[in-house]
């Protein structure tokens, strides 16, 4: 006679076959399409189909192993960039998905700017299908998302980087935490600010509550200076924290972030 599992009767047994055989039926009666160019998608295929997905990954000739700073074309390899070099950063390494532009920057503007909280983890995939490799050694203890100040996130009603935050620890069965690092004083735009500007802006902007050394991924949807990722780290780091850190794009100072 066959044994059931621990905490699982046949009742149990009778709603998740039921709940498999609904999703096989869902996906047959509709079939899901790509959430950017609604082509529909091979059953290997989440949320974006392969040829966005492609377009969003796309990755500098050479960059900085520390920061993921795009290096100049005449680059012959990858090597640090001045800033680390001059001022190595708190973090142990930080990586991106690919480069704010193109379709890459058109999703991260949906999801911050034109409420669409549901591209979240089809953003959130993408620093998967990038970095896995590297999330999985590094095998964080937590995952924490950039916090948002209280006052941004009643105006758009969630913090995207959490909502990318969440699909990462889903898929790495690793605690989201988001009550450790928080952001206690409102701050201008990073936009709006040249480099020197953003750093000294983030100044005692956040703050860290007290816990046991672990190991954290610290989740952004975009960096640009790592004025950000620096102020985060930093005080994980002073609480005897190691960072590594993982955002979806990486922007230029020119750009629009």
């Amino acid at each position: 006679m066959a044994t059931l599992h621990p905490g699982c009767t046949p009742i149990t047994m009778l709603i998740r076959s039921c709940s498999h055989l609904l999703t096989i039926a869902d996906r047959l009666l509709f079939p899901p399409s790509c959430y950017h160019c609604q082509h529909l998608l091979a059953a290997e295929e989440q949320f974006l189909c392969h040829d966005c997905q492609q377009r969003c990954l796309q990755q500098p000739h050479h960059c900085c192993p520390c920061c993921d700073h795009p290096l100049p074309s005449t680059s012959t390899s990858d090597h640090l960039c001045h800033s680390c070099l001059s001022d190595p950063p708190p973090f142990l390494w930080l990586k991106t998905a690919g480069i704010y532009t193109d379709l890459l920057s058109e999703l991260l503007q949906q999801v911050k700017f034109h409420g669409r909280p549901g591209l979240a983890a089809p953003l959130g995939e993408l620093i998967l299908e990038q970095h896995l490799d590297t999330l999985q050694q590094f095998s964080p203890h937590m995952i924490i998302p950039v916090p948002l100040h209280r006052q941004r996130l009643r105006e758009r009603g969630y913090n995207q980087a959490q909502l990318i935050s969440t699909h990462i620890a889903k898929a790495l069965h690793v605690p989201l935490a988001t009550t450790i690092l928080t952001r206690h004083r409102a701050t201008q735009p990073q936009p709006t600010l040249t480099f020197t500007q953003r750093h000294t802006n983030l100044r005692g902007a956040f703050t860290a509550a007290r816990h046991p050394p672990q190991r954290i991924l610290l989740v952004d949807d975009i960096v640009t200076t790592t004025a950000t990722a620096r102020a985060c780290s930093r005080l994980l780091t002073r609480h005897g924290h190691q960072v590594g850190v993982v955002a979806v794009a990486r922007a230029r100072l020119d750009s629009s972030r």
